[in-house]
């Protein structure tokens, strides 16, 4: 929500006061009537270079959600490729190590009894 200010550097600017008796000296209100309309440019510049900034920041926002779904999507396409194998079957590693005995034992066994070299097998 965007306040509005009571007056424009303009308006400022252009601003005349009545003359009184015992009035200000206009040189001096002058002279501060430039420092505020000094002032009013730098809010309007300042201003200006925020609204830059929160649409660069918002246009980042869109980018990394963008990038955050894609990573979620991966997420979950490698969990369903691993949904299989649970809890359970914790010991699928050493069902390995047991196959690879068992080839093992297998080689000794063809070369040890039938006396053929494993590695000449292809």
């Amino acid at each position: 929500m965007e306040k509005k200010t009571n007056y424009t550097k303009e308006e400022l600017l252009n601003k005349e006061f009545s003359v009184a008796v015992k009035g200000y000296n206009p040189l001096e209100v002058d002279q501060v009537l430039d420092k505020i309309i000094e002032d009013y440019e730098k809010f309007e510049k300042n201003k200006s270079n925020s609204s830059v900034d929160v649409d660069a920041l918002l246009n980042q926002i869109k980018v990394l959600k963008e990038e955050n779904e894609t990573i979620k999507e991966e997420l979950e396409k490698e969990r369903n490729k691993w949904k299989y194998i649970s809890k359970d079957h914790k010991d699928i590693h050493l069902d390995n190590y047991e196959l690879l005995l068992r080839i093992g034992k297998l080689e000794m066994y063809i070369h040890d009894k039938l006396g053929i070299n494993p590695e000449d097998i292809k």
